[in-house]
């Protein structure tokens, strides 16, 4: 896994994003033929022994049933509706504001992960991305340079998982506040090097093509997080001949891809992949003009 010295490699993307924010055009790309938005991986669970956190003490820890579902598994739970520019908190039919969510098999919802691709859903899209370009073998990975640890300690602190994957430990592996450029997962000549400049966010570049992503084991060797059991997705991606982009913006819970109608068709057909099609300037914090409705 290469770092790339200077920025050139993503300037073309520049001219295809706004400078200011009206819809999904100041992180995606414009002028694509098509869009598909990629719904990130929702996770819920509920006690092994009663199946059901309803009547349920929170006093204890209990072994956990966990698994991982659609948004639209979520939606035909809470009886409300999916479509491409879902809100999730809508999804769900009410705010979690900081409470728990249950449905009414007893089931509690966690919030989908925003700004990072789970990396079984990177792997089956990477199956179909490198299909729909020339140079599979040829590509940019952005990562954000906000991530924590990621250019320096300073300030970055990490709890540890106690061996029964339950508690956590009352140890904290903390840097020495105050280090300098470097003494974060980059070294220092990258940290100090050329970012790409976007909108807003600049980006750490490396040299990452689309078939990198088709095996999920590329976690064990991408420098840009602390453990491959907290993966962090890149948060741009594409080819060297520029047929398609990915991108995973830091806020979003959803990753949008533009490329060609094929392409698109490829990834909303997989049964692997939750995903949608969008259209050019949709607004993906904000969907009042489709309110979420009863599933009949």
């Amino acid at each position: 896994m290469e770092s790339l010295t200077n920025a050139d490699p993503g300037e073309w993307l520049r001219s295809l994003l706004d400078t200011k924010w009206h819809d999904m055009h100041t992180v995606v790309p414009r002028g694509f033929l098509a869009y598909a938005r990629i719904f990130h991986p929702v996770e819920r669970d509920r006690p092994k022994d009663t199946g059901t956190w309803h009547g349920h003490a929170r006093t204890d820890v209990y072994p956990l049933e966990c698994e991982k579902v659609s948004w639209a598994a979520v939606a035909q739970a809470f009886g409300t509706h999916m479509h491409p520019l879902a809100q999730f908190h809508r999804v769900l039919g009410t705010e979690s504001n900081g409470q728990e969510i249950l449905d009414a098999a007893g089931w509690r919802y966690s919030a989908p992960r925003t700004g990072n691709l789970a990396p079984e859903t990177l792997a089956a899209a990477a199956v179909h991305l490198g299909k729909h370009t020339s140079t599979p073998d040829q590509g940019v990975s952005a990562v954000w340079e906000g991530w924590g640890g990621l250019t320096s300690s300073a300030g970055y602190a990490e709890l540890a998982v106690s061996s029964d994957g339950v508690h956590l430990e009352n140890k904290v592996a903390a840097a020495t506040l105050g280090s300098g450029p470097g003494s974060g997962l980059l070294q220092a000549e990258v940290v100090n090097g050329e970012t790409l400049d976007l909108p807003g966010r600049a980006y750490y570049l490396f040299n990452a093509a689309p078939q990198f992503y088709i095996d999920s084991d590329w976690v064990n060797h991408v420098p840009w997080h602390h453990s491959p059991g907290w993966p962090q997705s890149p948060n741009i991606l594409w080819p060297t001949d520029g047929q398609w982009v990915l991108v995973t913006e830091i806020d979003f819970d959803s990753t949008v891809i533009a490329g060609s109608p094929e392409l698109i068709s490829a990834l909303v057909q997989d049964p692997t992949i939750e995903a949608l099609p969008l259209q050019e300037g949709a607004d993906l914090t904000w969907d009042a003009d489709i309110p979420n409705r009863p599933v009949r």
